[in-house]
């Protein structure tokens, strides 16, 4: 389920990643403490660069647009 990173398995805190997740109650939980190989830490590692410059173009767009009034076509 993609939700707020709170730094497990290494990835940025604040960063919306999918993590396996349990729910009770109306809460969720990253599942903690699973093995993470050296073929997984890359892929994770890989998407979580990607999330991270697709942040990052987000933002400066937006900011664009809010700071400068500018059009954009998406």
């Amino acid at each position: 389920m993609g939700v707020y990173s709170d730094g497990s398995y290494g990835i940025q805190p604040g960063l919306v990643y999918s993590f396996p997740v349990t729910c009770k109650k109306g809460k969720w939980s990253i599942v903690q403490g699973l093995k993470i190989d050296k073929f997984l830490r890359a892929k994770m590692d890989a998407t979580a660069k990607e999330l991270v410059e697709e942040k990052s173009l987000a933002y400066s767009g937006l900011l664009g647009v809010i700071l400068l009034g500018q059009n954009y076509i998406v």
